[in-house]
């Protein structure tokens, strides 16, 4: 240890501590050669102990850049406590310098592979959960940035969830025309991308009967590829292959991009739901409920505050390694047997990938329960 008495020198501005660098004070004592470590300069040196004195400055700049935040993000703003553990975020960064070293040390041989960016990407908190194709993401600029932002808008007092999902299932036609014309069928094509590929449309056709069955037939080549629910179940069919049933989370998903019947069911799906911050779509105030259903764990409607429509839906599907989205944005709706249905929409997911659909014909026509019942499947010979 240095032997004379440690006194306080505030670090150049450059010297940005954050998250991950919480833990070390920017309170430093004259630095007598370059052997010193950290412990022997600065004060309340824990999770780096060891490291060089030399290293402070630019360990800082490294995590300035990989977080984008300042020395206030965990230090107090008065340069005389800079060392004191203050704020919380001191712990944390702690924590998390010794997560990553220890990683590097157990996984890479001791290596720099895994560094803080890694995970922040210039973000003060990492984005644990993978975006949709498309879907903007939140920008990497900082503390600054962020607190420049206008104030959220408060969550909406004047209309409740119920007011709000009545408004919607209103806005198609209400009750009586979902029960005037209770079967629709759907012919148009679905489109895939993906970034930098381009696939050709598919025929598709849907059936749809209130209160809640479909019927989803893609022409793929020579197969026809079925997703159905309602009748004795939810279950696929690829082509000639046996039909299986469809996962718990996979027939919940199966339900809610069910464009027709949505407005009736998702009062009856949504479970727990609350009202949320107001945001803007496309130039459009939307109300936000989110909930969630038995089998996924977020559910999240987008509502247009004038006219009571969907414009967005997102859903959520859990793994043991965290969630991942899928988002449904819906357009030209038409009026078709005195219901307002949507001829397209765009269905946006996970692995750089979206589904493109438009009807090109939506008719009010009957459909027999029998479409969307399973077929027996024959038992193997012995």
């Amino acid at each position: 240890m240095n032997p004379n008495p440690k006194r306080s020198v505030l670090i150049t501005a450059v010297v940005l501590s954050t998250v991950l660098m919480g833990a070390i004070s920017q309170n430093r004592v004259a630095a007598q050669g370059t052997a010193q470590k950290m412990e022997d300069v600065y004060l309340n040196i824990k999770s780096l102990r060891g490291q060089s004195a030399e290293l402070l400055n630019p360990t800082m700049v490294m995590f300035e850049a990989a977080l984008g935040v300042g020395c206030g993000h965990c230090h107090d703003n008065d340069a005389a406590k800079r060392e004191l553990d203050s704020k919380p975020q001191k712990e944390i960064a702690r924590r998390m310098i010794d997560m990553v070293t220890a990683l590097n040390k157990s996984s890479f041989g001791g290596t720099n592979k895994v560094t803080c960016f890694t995970c922040h990407n210039g973000r003060a908190t990492p984005i644990g959960v993978p975006n949709v194709v498309g879907e903007e993401l939140p920008p990497a600029l900082g503390d600054d940035y962020l607190n420049s932002l206008p104030p959220a808008p408060a969550v909406p007092t004047a209309v409740t969830v119920n007011q709000l999902l009545d408004k919607y299932l209103a806005a198609v036609g209400g009750a009586s025309a979902v029960q005037k014309t209770p079967s629709l069928t759907a012919v148009g094509t679905v489109t895939q991308y993906r970034v930098g590929r381009h696939y050709p449309a598919q025929q598709i056709e849907i059936v749809s009967k209130a209160p809640g069955m479909q019927l989803i037939t893609t022409r793929v080549g020579q197969n026809d590829n079925l997703i159905v629910y309602g009748g004795n179940g939810a279950w696929a069919k690829a082509g000639n292959a046996t039909p299986r049933d469809l996962r718990k989370a996979e027939a919940d998903a199966t339900k809610l991009d069910d464009a027709y019947n949505l407005p009736v069911q998702l009062k009856q799906m949504l479970l727990e739901p609350k009202m949320e911050r107001s945001q803007v779509i496309k130039g459009r105030e939307v109300y936000v409920i989110s909930g969630h259903t038995q089998n996924l764990p977020k559910v999240t409607a987008f509502f247009e505050k004038e006219s009571g429509m969907l414009a967005r839906l997102v859903y959520e599907i859990d793994t043991p390694f965290g969630v991942y989205p899928t988002q449904i944005e819906y357009s030209d709706y038409r009026d078709v047997g005195g219901r307002k249905v949507p001829h397209s929409w765009v269905n946006s997911q996970v692995r750089n990938r979206s589904f493109t659909y438009v009807m090109q014909n939506v008719r009010a026509a009957a459909a027999d329960d029998s479409k969307f019942v399973r077929p027996a499947t024959a038992t193997a010979a012995r």
